[in-house]
């Protein structure tokens, strides 16, 4: 019984251990056929990673002993968004009318496209403008006449232009235009309130009148204009930010001593500002009315004479033309006259540097002379 026992535990003992072995054995033959596997792939993609590697090396290679060419980066200068906007919308042609290579009309009948504008009188463009709105052609004896200026807006530096300007004028010889503007005046005395009633003041007031318009009471949108005596400039401060930029300052003429003067130029005045061309900066033009048909010559040259003085004030520079052409209008007349502004205003000559080197120079010649005769004159008087 105890031999039979024995037995059977050496017999499963074997067949454990050839189980075993026979697990061991299967399990190491699939590791080596997974490896062989693995290695067969890698063989197949090695030739393929090497080239790409190679590849990729060569072409940096190539990229670095390339020379780099420099580039010169040119600067532009600032341009302000409206002024790309107005030359990406450039209009055909200059907004000044060139002249440049037209031939001079010889003949009286010409066509004014051809040849150069000829400059007349003021009272001879007149007088065309006569004929044209009388009753038999347009019908319109008592058409508004105009000037339309031509300004060059260029400054002293360069790429430097001036700025558009307004200008209110009280012209010699008044003429039915517009309704006259209301205008409020600040005074504290007697006398000064009584001028600006004589003036044509709308409302005039001291301290009381500063209240009324901080309650609300008196609305500055009913009025035009603003002025100031100078005895009220302390006064007027709490108010300033009502109004704005119609705030009476003695730059732009709103406060001083003479009220009747400023109110009468303000309510009766011509009111005029200039346009600057958006594409050409240099070329600016204002348009404004100097009287009526109906009016005598005389009158109308004056209040010409008066406009063009007027503008010429607001030159940005010292030499060189300001106000380069006038054209006389009158609507419904599409005809235009040229007028020379030199005869009103004078001519600026461009440079005035180049002059001085030979008035020097002349000094230097005239003064040999004159010491030859006081040379002459000692000998004359030794003798």
């Amino acid at each position: 019984m105890f031999l039979s026992i024995t037995v059977l535990r050496s017999l499963t003992q074997n067949s454990a251990k050839r189980v075993l072995v026979t697990s061991t054995t299967s399990q190491s033959q699939r590791l080596l056929s997974s490896l062989s596997v693995t290695s067969s792939l890698l063989n197949i993609q090695s030739p393929m990673v090497s080239q790409q590697r190679y590849a990729a090396r060569k072409g940096t290679r190539e990229r670095k002993l390339v020379k780099k060419a420099k580039v010169d980066i040119k600067k532009e200068e600032f341009v302000p968004y409206h002024i790309k906007l107005a030359k990406m919308k450039a209009p055909d042609g200059p907004a000044r009318e060139l002249e440049k290579g037209k031939p001079e009309a010889i003949d009286d009948v010409y066509v004014t496209r051809h040849f150069m504008t000829k400059s007349i009188s003021l009272s001879d463009a007149v007088q065309f403008h006569k004929e044209t709105n009388h009753d038999s052609v347009y019908n319109k004896p008592n058409a508004l006449i105009s000037v339309k200026i031509e300004l060059d807006m260029k400054l002293e530096k360069k790429n430097r232009y001036l700025d558009n300007f307004s200008r209110i004028l009280l012209l010699p010889h008044h003429f039915d235009l517009n309704p006259p503007r209301k205008v409020l005046a600040f005074c504290k005395t007697d006398e000064t309130q009584e001028e600006a009633f004589a003036g044509g003041a709308e409302a005039y007031g001291g301290v009381d009148l500063i209240k009324r318009i901080q309650s609300g009471e008196v609305s500055l949108n009913d009025y035009d204009y603003f002025v100031a005596h100078v005895n009220m400039m302390a006064e007027i401060v709490p108010i300033r930010g009502l109004m704005k930029k119609r705030f009476p300052a003695l730059r732009n003429g709103t406060m001083g001593t003479n009220l009747a003067e400023m109110i009468e130029r303000l309510s009766k005045g011509v009111e005029f500002s200039t346009t600057k061309d958006n594409y050409d900066l240099d070329y600016g033009s204002v348009m404004v009315p100097f009287g009526r048909l109906t009016m005598e010559t005389s009158e109308l040259e004056g209040n010409f004479a008066a406009i063009l003085k007027d503008v010429e004030t607001c030159r940005g520079r010292s030499s060189g033309a300001f106000i380069t052409r006038c054209f006389v209008i009158s609507p419904p007349s599409r005809e235009r006259f040229v007028v020379n502004p030199d005869h009103y205003v004078g001519k600026k000559a461009a440079s005035t540097t180049s002059q001085n080197p030979v008035d020097e120079d002349n000094e230097d010649e005239e003064q040999p002379d004159e010491d030859d005769e006081n040379v002459k004159s000692k000998t004359r008087a030794s003798a």
